[in-house]
Parts: structure tokens; sequence; C-alpha cells
């Protein structure tokens, strides 16, 4: 991650007390009005369901979700629409819809074209970072095991199913003495066995416990893991912060071991895991932070990725390998990799491609990747990274409001269009302080924020988005082609189940919004700069209509 954040704002708390709370009520307390002339009966939507939890907050223990997950199930099953207003007139609720032969002013359309199918959805989620973990662990369990319950059970109300995990620490651990950061071999072996002292037993502290948590509550699971900066001794710096692998063979090889052997330590440490791909190296192009860090060219990573590739076939694992992971402002660099592993005859393009790409999104756009794809469309494309932030000077509608139009409009909607397969923002949850983490980025945001003065745990701007399309599309299911508009961003899928889920984001003032999609048809009014999922069941079948 960059030392400082080059994107618009996203918020860090929702203004509520929810120390008791997990996400779905929390959710709820955020889209409570205190002003009447903002209340849900005023809305363009309104509360079709008559559910007294879409307006008025409870306390609860989490096991009724606030009434929305029944609400959320009714759109899953019959169709319909879930909104999110940025500035909270609606928060993540259902809205009324008009039947096709309503008679009802549609002023903007989209068209999805059920037949034509591109790449698939595998997942939504965020980075279990040491910070994130070491902030879960300080929960009672009781509650720990609630939030993940929320976050990652497939009949939750979040229903994610990605994660992203460092390989040894990344900028975001804590504060440890002088060994906050660290990797799975600190210490250098003798000249026989360099990797004599490799272990992944530190990880015992944070990440292990939590990851096994998720992965028993959790469905399918595609999980990333990418490294930070190989270990002092490998290095061009002597150090974590900085410098290169040492450019010989030798390194290059070690390299691949170690990551090789963190996945296949990982598996047989947690039950039920499987990793189903590495990145060689996080932001290989940002290697002066004051953190750990590591630069390397695409010549040196196309090597590297070669010989990974034989080390986890010796182990017997099918782990795929990301290349690059960083940012859209440089695909040539992933192209060159892929380029190189061509010619020295790994399968890029067949249907048993192992290599593919990430990347983040602090600079550049996601329509970038386009040419990278059409020359390897076999290798997979993922997103894997982006912190939300928080801009103090802001008051927290304003904040909010960002947050919502910035991850819509510049990361989810365009990543899933251009050919991304998932995506995985930055921390799972941070403190009041947007940490623990660097000194050099203090704004930053998780999933959730938790405060650790009076345990108040909020849901940021960024999970409601990611929750648009977590909780309606499960892993996969294809893109389809619809409409592109400027005004009307969004992104149409196929679930498994037949039904067509389409998440837009309403760049105008209120208007009527129709998505069709063959014989099926759902219009809604949105308010102006709303984010809605619309689900078109067998029951929103025109008739008389192919």
């Amino acid at each position: 991650m960059p030392s400082s954040p080059s994107r618009r704002t996203v918020i860090a708390a929702l203004g509520v007390s929810s120390a008791t709370l997990p996400f779905a009520e929390a959710a709820a307390a955020a889209g409570t009005p205190t002003d009447p002339a903002r209340s849900n009966g005023g809305s363009p939507a309104g509360n079709p369901s008559g559910n007294p939890a879409a307006s008025t907050p409870r306390s609860g223990r989490g096991d009724d979700w606030m009434g929305m997950l029944p609400q959320h199930h009714r759109v899953d099953r019959s169709g319909g629409v879930v909104a999110t207003h940025g500035e909270r007139e609606l928060v993540w609720e259902q809205v009324a819809t008009s039947p096709a032969d309503a008679g009802a002013t549609v002023e903007a359309t989209i068209e999805v074209k059920p037949d034509e199918e591109h790449h698939p959805l595998e997942g939504f989620g965020p980075a279990l970072t040491h910070s994130a973990a070491w902030l879960l662990l300080r929960m009672p369990s009781p509650r720990r095991l609630a939030l993940l319950r929320e976050m990652f059970s497939p009949t939750g109300p979040l229903r994610l199913s990605a994660l992203r995990i460092p390989i040894g620490t990344s900028d975001f651990a804590p504060a440890s003495g002088d060994s906050t950061y660290y990797t799975l071999a600190d210490q250098e072996g003798p000249e026989n066995d360099p990797l004599a002292h490799f272990s992944i037993a530190r990880d015992e502290d944070t990440i292990l416990p939590v990851l096994r948590e998720i992965v028993d509550i959790a469905g399918p699971l595609t999980v990333v893991m990418s490294p930070w900066s190989a270990p002092a001794w490998m290095k061009t710096s002597g150090s974590l912060v900085g410098g290169r692998l040492h450019d010989d063979e030798e390194t290059r090889q070690l390299w691949a071991e170690y990551l090789a052997r963190t996945a296949e330590e990982y598996e047989q440490a947690v039950p039920g895991l499987t990793v189903d791909a590495l990145t060689v190296q996080n932001e290989p192009l940002h290697e002066t932070a004051q953190y750990p860090c590591m630069g390397m060219t695409p010549q040196a990573q196309a090597d590297i990725i070669a010989r990974l590739l034989d080390e986890l076939d010796r182990r017997g694992l099918e782990t795929k390998v990301l290349s690059y992971d960083h940012n859209w402002d440089r695909v040539d660099y992933p192209s060159d990799v892929l380029d190189d592993l061509a010619r020295r005859g790994v399968d890029i393009d067949g249907e048993a491609a192992r290599v593919g790409s990430a990347f983040h999104a602090y600079a550049g756009a996601a329509s970038a990747v386009d040419p990278l794809h059409d020359a390897h469309p076999s290798a997979p494309i993922w997103f894997t990274e982006q912190s939300g932030t928080q801009d103090p000077s802001k008051p927290y509608d304003a904040d909010f409001a960002d947050g919502i139009w910035w991850m819509s409009n510049e990361l989810f909607l365009p990543a899933l269009r251009h050919h991304h397969r998932g995506v995985i923002l930055f921390n799972l949850v941070l403190d009041q302080d947007g940490g623990p983490g660097p000194a050099t980025f203090t704004n930053g945001t998780g999933l959730f924020q938790l405060d650790e003065a009076t345990g108040d745990l909020t849901p940021n701007a960024e999970l409601y988005v990611m929750a648009h399309l977590s909780r309606f599309i499960p892993a996969g299911s294809p893109v389809l082609t619809s409409t592109a508009s400027e005004d009307l961003p969004n992104v149409a899928c196929r679930r498994p189940d037949g039904s067509v889920v389409v998440v837009l984001h309403n760049n105008a003032p209120a208007r009527t919004i129709t998505v069709r999609s063959g014989d099926r048809e759902l219009t809604a009014a949105l308010p102006g700069w709303t984010l809605a999922t619309y689900v078109l069941t067998s029951r929103q079948q025109v008739r008389g209509r192919r």
C-alpha cells in the first residue's frame, strides 16, 4: 500500500453506538432516520416490507440479523431490489418495485443479454492482516464468532467468500518492540539448508487461530497469500524495508521454495483450508516504503514463478500463481511476466493455465487490463487490495457518500466488467486510529472499525458496497453483457439457480430505472446517487415476451 492514499475518501465510522451489534443490526442503526423529512416513509422507495427493523434498531445477539436476513431472503427467492443511498435515505434496504404492466414512467433502462457470458465471478472479501487478527482476538470469543458468522457464513447476511493473507507481516501489524515486522525465516540456516529455521509458528499469535474459525464457518473460500518482503538475508538491503532479492539463481530458488512451503504448511495447520493462489511479491514497484517492501523486475518475477510452479507440483499442490499484485497503471508489468513465461513453455493460455495477474487501485483504471485479457484470455485476473480511507475534515454524511460513490464507480463495477474475477479489499477490521499500522498511514479504514475504548464496532462504507455483490452473487456466476452507461455504471451476472443479478449505481437525480433480461423485467424508483442490486428471478417474467 502506498504511504498516502490517492483516492477519494471512505467513511471511518457510522456514527452510531453498536457495541453489541453485529453488521445487520449496525446497518439498521445507521439507516435510522433522525430527520422526519428523510425518513423511510418519505423516501422514494419507502419500506415495502413493513418490517420495523428497517428503520428502528433493536438490541440482540445477532441471531435475527435485525430482520434484514429474512428481507434479503425474500429478494433472493422472489426477486426485488436492495439499495444504499450515499446520504443514508436507504442503507442496504429492500425498496418497492413496479410490475411491468403498471404503466410507470421509466427514465433509464439497462438491457442484459442473457446469452452472452463472460468470465466467472469467484468471490469477495477482505485481507486478514496481523493487525486485523490481533484486534479480533482481543474481542470476547462469542462476539468475534458472531461477527465472523455474519461475514463468512454461506447463509448469513454478507456471505463473503474470499480472503487475502500476508506471508510474514504486511505494513499492518501490531507493535511488538523491535520485532513488529517479521518473515517466516528471519534467521538464515546453514549453507546446506538455508530455510532450516522456516516456521509459521509466530502466526499462531494472530492469523492462524482466526483463520481456523473462518474456515470452519465459511462455505467455499478463495484464499490468496501475498508476501511483503523476503527475509533480510535474502535481500540487497539486508532489511525487510526496501531492497530487492539478491540477483542469483540460488536466491530465486529459495524464494520459490519459501512461498510453496508457506502454502503447504498453512494447509497443514488449518483443517479444510486450500490456498488457491500465491502472489510472488506485493507491490513490486513500491520499494521505498518505511515498512516491509521489496522491489522486483518482471524478468525476475517470471523466473521465480516458473520455479514456484515446479515447487508447488513437487508438493502436490494445485495452487495458482498471480503475477504483479500492484496498480492498474502499469499493466505492462504483468504483460511482460506472462509473455516471458509463455516463451519458457509455461501454459498461460490453455484450459489448465495456473498463472494470472492481480491488481490494486491506488493508481490507474480497471479498463487498463483489457489488452492483458485480450492477449491471455485464460489467465485469471483478480483485484487484491484497496484500503478505505477517512477524511477527518469532512462531516460523516459527505464521507460516507464519497465512499459509496468511489467504491462503486471506480472499483467494484468497472473491475467486474473488465475481467476481474473477484475483489479483495484490505483490512477486515482496524481500530479507531486506523491501526495498528504504519505511522505514515493513519487514516485507513477496514471493512469494520473497532473502537477499543468503547468497544463500538461499526461497518464502513466499503463493506456496504461489497455486500451488494457478495450477498447476492455466489461463486461461479458468469458476468453477462449489459448496457454500458456512464451515468448508470453496472455489472450483470447469472447465478447458478438461473436468476439474473444486476448491481448498478444511479449517478443522477432520483429516477425510475428498469432492468430487463430476456423475458424478465424489474422496475424501481431510486433516489439520486444510489447503489442498488436488482435480482430477477422467474417471478419477474413478463408474459408474451421472449
